[in-house]
């Protein structure tokens, strides 16, 4: 789908900002239409949930953003007060802090971020409705900056990064807040939804001329992959701009600081770098070594090991299945060749970290000779498996008819290998 076609939905955003006005004093600043032309909302009406039902019967004729204004809106002075907040909470925050100081300070890249209005608004309405996709942004704008400076970019450019990781994830706001609950566990036409955030923030931004055009189309780019397996457009190479090069990483790297999943130790992340290593710009995961810590090495519980070893048999029995169905292999199947290839490169990845998917017994023996090699596992066979779950995402991402068949059609020989993969990744997460 072309930016051209994709039209915003407002239901949730509205809702939000509603929501918010219970609180928060929000007034309109001028008159608010719907686009056939019927007046809704007059000057200097206090905006509530009362008026969420007019509203969102409407399509509005222009966004609702550009109508209200907000008490203590947020100003440049005040991001930068929350992200040196947030640097102190923090060691390793503190010692990219402390590195980027070292050249054009950080006080002075904050304070040459200019947000026009409306999305000064929305960045408020994130912080006082979704703190956690606030608090993510502000990680990501010093993270960018941090890769930024250690790639020799100017200060200038490092402004325009910096810019674009604040409004990274505004499409988010756009998006059902139920999806995003962690516990929440996706649909493939859920899933779809949030596929297409890159996209409503990129549409959202070109709308003001004054924002360089390179911070829209690093936002639109923040998850494509240089092997051409993100999204939404499916980028390759030199097609993905720097700065969306950078803010890929900054996504992958923000892990480490993540409130869901808090202490992830540089090994894991280090793991999904190896086995990932092609979808990420050169240059660029280098510098992630600062995230590095003191990882807890202590002895593992006999029931982690015994579910650690349940889950080397899952990885074995994935591609053993897999190749079974590759003999022959399906008649034009493009989302077949597309699975043998990153599985190809999966198991490169794990024969190189000393793992060989045809000899799950051989590690396995390993952890009984060498007990304390176990813990050095446990990221590599976590990230393992989640490549199997990603490329089920991606092959529904990519070919949803396929993805979506009946079962019975999926039974079929051309599409044994896809249906046996989900049901496996299944059946282990039942397990767990």
């Amino acid at each position: 789908m072309t930016p051209e076609k994709q039209e915003l939905n407002d239901e949730h955003y509205l809702r939000a900002v509603t929501e918010l006005g219970d609180t928060r004093k929000i007034i309109s600043t001028c008159d608010i239409y719907a686009h056939n032309g019927t007046k809704l909302v007059t000057p200097g009406v206090h905006i509530t949930t009362e008026l969420y039902e007019r509203l969102v019967r409407h399509k509005l004729l222009a966004p609702i953003d550009q109508s209200l204004s907000i008490d203590d809106i947020l100003t440049p002075k005040l991001i930068a007060s929350d992200v040196l907040a947030l640097i102190e909470q923090n060691d390793t925050l503190r010692k990219i802090s402390a590195i980027i100081d070292q050249g054009d300070p950080l006080h002075r890249i904050l304070a040459d971020i200019h947000i026009p209005q409306p999305l000064a608004f929305k960045l408020t309405v994130a912080k006082e409705r979704f703190p956690h996709i606030y608090q993510h942004s502000l990680l990501m704008l010093l993270l960018s900056v941090y890769l930024a400076r250690c790639d020799g970019m100017s200060p200038h450019e490092e402004v325009h990064i910096a810019t674009a990781a604040l409004l990274l994830d505004i499409g988010l706001l756009h998006i059902d807040p139920r999806l995003l609950e962690p516990s929440h566990v996706m649909s493939p036409p859920e899933r779809r939804h949030l596929y297409a955030h890159p996209l409503t923030a990129y549409l959202l931004l070109r709308e003001f001329p004054e924002l360089p055009k390179q911070i829209a189309n690093a936002v639109f780019e923040h998850h494509e992959k240089m092997d051409g397996s993100g999204y939404p457009r499916g980028l390759h190479g030199d097609k993905i701009s720097r700065h969306g090069q950078i803010l890929g990483v900054v996504v992958l790297a923000a892990k480490a600081f993540d409130s869901d999943n808090p202490h992830v130790p540089w090994k894991d992340l280090d793991v999904m770098l190896k086995l990932n290593a092609k979808k990420f710009g050169p240059g660029l995961i280098g510098h992630l070594n600062i995230l590095h810590g003191g990882d807890d090495t202590g002895q593992m519980p006999a029931s982690r090991v015994e579910q650690l070893v349940e889950r080397v048999r899952l990885i074995s029995k994935l591609f053993e299945d897999f190749n079974r169905n590759a003999n022959p292999p399906p008649h034009d199947d493009p989302a077949f060749e597309f699975a043998q290839a990153r599985l190809a490169e999966l198991q490169l990845g794990l024969l190189g970290a000393g793992f060989d998917p045809r000899d799950p017994d051989g590690l396995i023996q390993m952890f009984t000779d060498d007990p304390g090699c176990i813990v050095e596992f446990v990221p590599l066979i976590s990230e393992a498996i989640w490549q199997f779950k990603s490329l089920v995402l991606e092959i529904s991402r990519q070919w949803p008819e396929d993805a979506e068949k009946s079962k019975s059609e999926r039974e079929v020989s051309d599409y044994a290998w896809l249906s046996e993969m989900r049901l496996l990744l299944t059946a282990a997460e039942m397990i767990e």
